[in-house]
């Protein structure tokens, strides 16, 4: 019975230590579970930041050496930078919206905005994002051209849309045949005045 009894509280010990040995083991594995998630999901964001940071860092150093460059194109450097805003309508409610354009520059009687871009596809105006803050920017700043500075290829390309040359074309239509009524009022007032 001694004997009995022994090896009851051998085998119950026995399965006690393997329950804790297994509860051990999977608490390891949970623990490094969630260690490993953590520690992969900070990876990944001080990977994205030192990605950003390079991205960056290359950026302004395009936009240092396009400072430049452009200047030895025979551009007037006006501005850096420059913020602008304008209010952006959403179901009737006003939004401020903040644009800031690389550079405003200057050519003989005629300001530009000069956007400066790295990379392969940014460089190109066909690249809707491109194309679309080129827009943005004529929108806002309203300047004589738009610039598009590819510093990778050392070259600048000057962007044009047509629907903004049709309103330039209909806006002086319209200051022309303004200014022959004028014209033609005042010659008529002027022969009509009697006396």
């Amino acid at each position: 019975m001694f004997l009995f009894k022994n090896m009851l509280v051998y085998s119950f010990l026995t399965i006690s230590l393997m329950e804790g040995l297994v509860m051990d083991i999977i608490f390891y594995i949970i623990f490094g579970l969630i260690v490993g998630i953590f520690l992969t999901v900070y990876v990944l964001k001080y990977l994205r930041r030192w990605n950003l940071k390079k991205r960056i860092q290359k950026a302004k150093k395009s936009e240092y050496k396009a400072i430049q460059f452009i200047e030895n194109q025979g551009y007037q450097v006006m501005d850096l930078q420059k913020e602008s805003t304008y209010t952006l309508f959403i179901d009737n409610k006003p939004h401020m919206v903040k644009v800031k354009a690389d550079m405003i520059v200057k050519k003989g009687n005629k300001t530009y905005v000069a956007e400066v871009k790295t990379g392969e596809k940014v460089t190109s105006p066909k690249y809707t994002d491109t194309r679309r803050q080129l827009l943005e920017y004529y929108m806002v700043y309203r300047p004589n051209g738009l610039i598009l500075v590819d510093m990778e290829r050392q070259k600048l390309k000057t962007v044009e849309y047509s629907i903004l040359k049709h309103d330039k074309v209909a806006f002086l239509d319209r200051l022309l045949w303004f200014s022959i009524l004028v014209t033609i009022g005042f010659i008529l007032g002027f022969l009509t005045r009697g006396g």
